[in-house]
């Protein structure tokens, strides 16, 4: 994942003495304080007078840690410390619950480092937005065996080599009950950074920027998310995933032909976004719009609406626009939901929807409770009732 901007005065400064002296010896060190300076930036200094390559190092393994100390990753360091502590320290457990997000984030990870890591691994997952969704044509549970990855990382390595000039390629995947996940590593074509040189003039560095791209798969409703730049790299590790992991080339249904998404539901002038008031969800609303109108020479028109409009009234403003509201005008929405749980805009999530399957939508439990409805709705068009059979292109997968 791309980690959170690394600020160290901030992250020390909001981390409490007793977890910095635990941090301290995990490390094997012994910071020297400057107790004329604030007590909430000793730390930060102490820190900052080691030797830079040392101080460089312990940096690089406190990055995870840094991703998790946000409001967002709570519920899953939560879960960790239930996990950790439930059953063997469940007064640590009870106490655990008020501390700040960075004293848990780090105590978790001086006690557990390597299921820290999994967690953060899972959050990285989970929290991956804007992708391209591809849907299965039957279900199947997958694994991606050793084999599976060389093969992708030769079949990636030899695109790239076509594309930009560079085949160094790296593959590492991640399993979980609910998903699989496969992370595609390359270098990019050559760009020019400017940095000084020994004599302090700015020059072009000229380097290979490193990309990840990614291809994650539910099984429950046989759906593959793919995350990259370029549609090139979309298409090809789509076909890879189906070829190589799934065993059947024409696993995938052709987006192109079967879109994603159906906007049908928000002309029907019965439908509302009706919604059970145990999902905590206030109000849906439609607060932008991508429509083809009726008009010769215009292509697409975008729509802003105000976030308390009612679908009648989204369908009136339309119409006062000369453009009418029905199933097959519509290319994507952004639709806002407002949750009694939270202040502020942490109380919304505005989520993008374009067809023919593009989405910003992640797999935090908000958004797993939205992806529900939308399949309830009929926006999203993809299958929920799959029987997890396992066919015989299942072995393929294997070797």
């Amino acid at each position: 994942m791309q980690h959170r901007e690394w600020n160290p005065k901030a992250f020390f400064k909001k981390i409490s003495p007793p977890v910095q002296s635990l941090l301290e010896a995990h490390f094997g060190l012994t910071l020297v304080r400057d107790r004329t300076r604030p007590p909430a930036e000793q730390a930060y200094h102490a820190w900052k007078a080691l030797p830079e390559p040392e101080q460089r190092a312990l940096e690089t393994k406190l990055l995870p840690v840094n991703d998790l100390c946000s409001a967002h990753a709570r519920p899953y360091l939560d879960s960790l410390a239930q996990r950790l502590w439930g059953c063997a320290q469940p007064e640590l457990l009870l106490q655990s619950r008020g501390w700040p997000v960075h004293d848990l984030a780090l105590r978790l990870f001086v006690d557990e480092p390597q299921l820290f890591l999994a967690t953060h691994q899972r959050y990285a997952v989970d929290t991956m937005d804007h992708f391209h969704e591809y849907r299965g044509r039957y279900a199947v549970q997958l694994h991606a065996s050793a084999g599976a990855k060389e093969r992708l990382r030769d079949a990636m390595a030899e695109h790239f080599r076509c594309q930009a000039g560079s085949a160094r390629c790296q593959v590492e995947d991640y399993h979980a009950d609910d998903k699989l996940a496969l992370f595609i590593y390359h270098e990019d074509a050559v760009t020019a950074h400017d940095t000084f040189d020994d004599s302090g003039l700015v020059v072009p560095l000229w380097i290979r920027p490193v990309v990840r791209i990614a291809a994650v798969y539910y099984p429950e409703s046989c759906t593959l998310l793919v995350k990259a730049p370029r549609k090139r790299e979309r298409e090809k590790l789509r076909d890879l995933f189906a070829e190589i992991v799934v065993g059947d080339p024409g696993f995938f249904e052709d987006a192109a032909t079967t879109p994603k998404f159906s906007f049908a539901a928000l002309a029907d002038p019965r439908f509302a976004f009706a919604t059970h008031p145990a999902d905590g969800i206030e109000s849906v609303g439609v607060t932008w719009m991508r429509v083809r109108p009726p008009h010769a020479g215009v292509c697409r028109l975008t729509l802003e609406f105000e976030t308390n409009l009612t679908l009648v009234e989204v369908r009136q403003a339309m119409l006062q626009h000369g453009i009418r509201l029905d199933e097959t005008c519509v290319d994507g929405v952004h639709l806002q939901f407002a949750f009694a749980e939270g202040k502020g805009r942490a109380r919304l999530r505005t989520v993008s929807l374009a067809n023919p399957n593009s989405t910003n939508l992640k797999d935090t439990p908000r958004d797993r409770v939205i992806r529900r409805y939308l399949q309830e709705w009929h926006i999203d068009a993809s299958r929920s009732d799959f029987a997890l059979a396992v066919p015989a292109v299942q072995a393929a997968a294997r070797g």
